[in-house]
């Protein structure tokens, strides 16, 4: 349940407080789309909020919502997504589709966006297939897209982000994997200072992602996310749930999205997102 509303609309600025004003500064700052926004303090998770929103009745016009605190963040295959409160950038974006989309090609088209953003910052990432963005091999950020249905039928992608700005360091071993935050290569006082313009970078980003996904699908992005991937080129480890690893070398995706692999056997193909890619040793 959300706490407290700090704001909402992107409309002129009423007197408000301060997380309001700055993030409606922003986003009209970088001349972002139309969108209705949205701040809290503390909610379960935003992507469910804007799911559960989105079933009543599609967005007209686009959402973002952004929380200081997550009490149920989720990630891919319903792993929690641990935070602090303000340690962590915590938004989704919620548009109403008018072509039928996949969710796994979006992904990527998605994490191509929140790549080239924190690159204009001079932080420079790779994506891990499907939904992972890494800094120097170790998770920054996660995306997770999801779809609801209003009663008319109506479809709207529900896109969430969420990246470390800060790790406490209690943090590594609860989250069971090698994380980064951003605060290892930007200052952490003016990554705390700019929250709201972070916000507003990364939430247009992804809402122009995909604006553009449901207008072209997934070739206007398929040849930067091949840039951007992990481990392409090298010789990798696959693993679908309750399966035996496959070997072989990362080739890239296909124009539906899926992982390209090329094993002793010849190609392999892979669509599920219930996969784990680790590079082999």
């Amino acid at each position: 349940m959300v706490t407290r509303v700090i704001s909402v609309a992107a409309g002129p600025p009423a007197t408000s407080p301060a997380p309001q004003s700055g993030l409606q500064d922003a986003w009209r700052a970088i001349g972002a789309p139309a969108c209705q926004l949205e701040w809290v303090e503390h909610t379960g998770s935003t992507n469910a909020d804007l799911l559960a929103r989105a079933r009543e009745q599609a967005p007209a016009t686009p959402w973002l919502l952004t929380a200081d605190m997550q009490s149920a963040g989720r990630g891919r295959l319903g792993r929690a997504w641990l935070t602090t409160p303000g340690d962590a950038l915590l938004l989704s974006v919620a548009l109403q589709l008018r072509q039928q989309t996949a969710l796994a090609p979006l992904t990527l088209a998605c994490g191509v966006a929140v790549a080239e953003t924190l690159a204009e910052a001079g932080v420079a990432v790779r994506l891990k297939w499907p939904n992972d963005v890494l800094l120097e091999g170790r998770k920054l950020a996660g995306i997770l897209a999801e779809l609801a249905l209003d009663a008319r039928g109506a479809r709207t992608i529900v896109l969430g982000i969420g990246l470390n700005l800060v790790l406490p360091s209690d943090f590594h071993a609860r989250i069971g994997q090698p994380a980064a935050a951003l605060a290892e290569v930007l200052d952490e006082r003016s990554l705390r200072a700019t929250r709201a313009q972070w916000i507003a970078r990364l939430g247009a980003a992804a809402l122009r992602a995909l604006i553009a996904f449901d207008e072209g699908g997934f070739a206007p992005f398929r040849a930067r996310f091949e840039r951007l991937l992990a481990w392409r080129g090298q010789r990798v480890a696959v693993q679908e749930p309750g399966s035996a690893p496959i070997d072989g070398v990362l080739e890239g995706v296909d124009a539906l999205g899926r992982l390209r692999l090329t094993t002793a056997q010849g190609e392999r193909i892979f669509h599920s997102g219930e996969l784990s890619v680790r590079a082999a040793a």
